[in-house]
């Protein structure tokens, strides 16, 4: 089975709109999964994250995190690297108390290295992390590396497959974000284009790569240097009903986070595009 969410507090919550509430709307309006959005800062005390959490718990609703979009584990200074150890951390501790996993990062970017180089600088930031995380009793969270969609950002398929090798999927696993691989790696228009990205995984990483995954889609507006912006699943920029398709047909299951601007109003079209192929 997936389970598909918003990236983000739905749209159409009511009342006051915080992240319990949030939790609470997906499982009303049928959906199972949400992403709490931690892009501009964890500004979550624990509290208000195990009360969140102890709300998707009673709702069957699966959460993971989005940390800072400001880290960079391939950073040049010191003072950055320290920096983006500190938001990781901070993300994985507010997961830890709102029960989610994995944490969503982008690793970095190359500015101008070798990609050899910048994969040993983002290896070590991320044992710094994982040490740190140990450290402080954070258990059960991931590191969830994404594909990232600007050509010049460490984060391309290869590459963070790379990284659940290295770690092993408890402590890593890749978060395939199909629209930026659209944009930065290959356009995706059939089911077997989608299937060949699902092969790679499952033969580098196992089947427990392809039975709990933790993937992002959306439209994308594309341009030489890759993503420009998110667009609605109605662009088909990628299409969504091939990638529905080999899901269905390869035996895949996890979650699929929307991040289109029409968050769980796509979210749900999502899902019921997957069902549909279900039955097909």
């Amino acid at each position: 089975m997936i389970r598909f969410g918003p990236a983000g507090i739905p749209i159409g919550t009511p009342g006051k709109a915080g992240t319990a509430e949030g939790i609470a709307y997906c499982r009303e309006i049928g959906l199972g999964a949400m992403e709490v959005e931690f892009v501009h800062g964890v500004k979550m005390g624990e509290p208000a994250a195990r009360a969140a959490g102890e709300v998707a718990r009673k709702s069957d609703v699966l959460l993971s995190c989005h940390a800072p979009y400001y880290i960079n584990c391939c950073a040049k200074e010191e003072l950055k690297i320290a920096g983006s150890v500190r938001h990781i951390v901070a993300t994985a501790q507010a997961a830890f108390w709102l029960g989610a996993t994995p944490i969503v990062i982008h690793p970095g970017f190359y500015m101008g290295r070798p990609a050899v180089e910048c994969r040993k600088m983002v290896i070590s930031t991320f044992q710094r992390c994982l040490d740190e995380m140990a450290r402080l009793k954070i258990n059960g969270v991931q590191l969830g590396a994404e594909l990232t969609g600007k050509k010049s950002a460490y984060g391309s398929l290869d590459e963070i497959i790379g990284l659940g090798e290295e770690f092993g999927l408890k402590q890593v696993v890749p978060v395939i974000d199909f629209a930026h691989y659209h944009a930065r790696e290959g356009r995706l228009k059939t089911q077997e284009d989608y299937a060949r990205v699902l092969e790679k995984v499952e033969k580098r990483l196992g089947s427990e790569a392809a039975h709990n995954f933790h993937c992002h889609f959306s439209g994308i507006e594309v341009i030489e240097a890759g993503e420009k912006n998110h667009l609605p699943i109605s662009s088909l920029s990628p299409p969504f009903e091939p990638l529905a398709a080999a899901w269905v047909e390869n035996g895949w299951s996890g979650k699929a986070i929307c991040e289109s601007p029409l968050i769980e109003k796509d979210a749900l079209a999502m899902q019921a595009i997957y069902k549909k192929a279900g039955r097909n």
